[in-house]
């Protein structure tokens, strides 16, 4: 394997903001976090780690981007914040829950089971690993223009389960979430940023539609829910 570059996608970066996903992740998470010391891995401008700041026992984020982490850090300033590899983490064994939410399909390809065995290093025994990504599948593949133009990765369910247990982990929930109405909301995203390279003007009611359609079953996302065993 080569090695791996950082992704820049830090460009006019300002503010922590919680959308549908997230609230998802949250609630999909939440009782699991409480009390517990937690891993916001890829956390970014803290998205995720703003819903849980008043939960958790206390919150490392770790991400390649020094601009978002600093984003972050204005917002939540009692996160610890650490630059950093996910595959290459600073830490000994110390978390009992790790997040990973929609990161995965971003770390440089091949290096996705290394970066699940160096989770699996810093999680106390019987720790939890939260983990979501893109579905892989016919929908979610025709309705990423991402996929078909920039490599964005997708996971089938077996890939993931198949990772997690060669890491030790025992998978205890899949859950998979969200339909046309956030395909249709990730379409709209791409059109504004790449087409007419202005920012995606703010919706409620559609970003409501989005949120509880990220919340409900479909065929987008997968979220894992697997438990350390060894």
């Amino acid at each position: 394997m080569q090695t791996p570059k950082k992704m820049s996608f830090a460009q006019n970066v300002d503010k922590t903001e919680a959308k549908g996903e997230h609230k998802f992740y949250f609630s999909f998470s939440e009782k699991y976090i409480k009390d517990k010391v937690v891993l916001d891995l890829g956390s970014w401008t803290g998205p995720y780690a703003v819903l849980i700041y008043n939960l958790a026992k206390e919150i490392t984020a770790v991400d390649a981007e020094e601009k978002a982490l600093k984003v972050l850090k204005n917002e939540l300033p009692r996160v610890k914040c650490v630059e950093a590899l996910s595959h290459k983490l600073p830490f000994d064994q110390k978390f009992d829950v790790v997040t990973f939410w929609d990161v995965i399909e971003h770390i440089p390809i091949g290096y996705e089971l290394a970066t699940i065995q160096e989770i699996n290093r810093v999680t106390n025994k019987n720790g939890y690993l939260f983990l979501a990504t893109v579905q892989k599948n016919f929908w979610s593949d025709l309705l990423d223009p991402a996929y078909w133009l920039a490599g964005h990765r997708h996971y089938s369910d077996e890939q993931l389960v198949g990772m997690l247990e060669d890491s030790g982990y025992k998978v205890e929930e899949i859950t998979h979430v969200g339909s046309f109405i956030s395909s249709f909301y990730a379409l709209s995203f791409y059109f504004f940023k790449h087409i007419l390279r202005m920012k995606m003007p703010v919706m409620p009611y559609f970003e409501k539609m989005m949120e509880d359609d990220i919340a409900s079953p479909g065929y987008i996302q997968v979220a894992i829910r697997a438990k350390k065993i060894s």
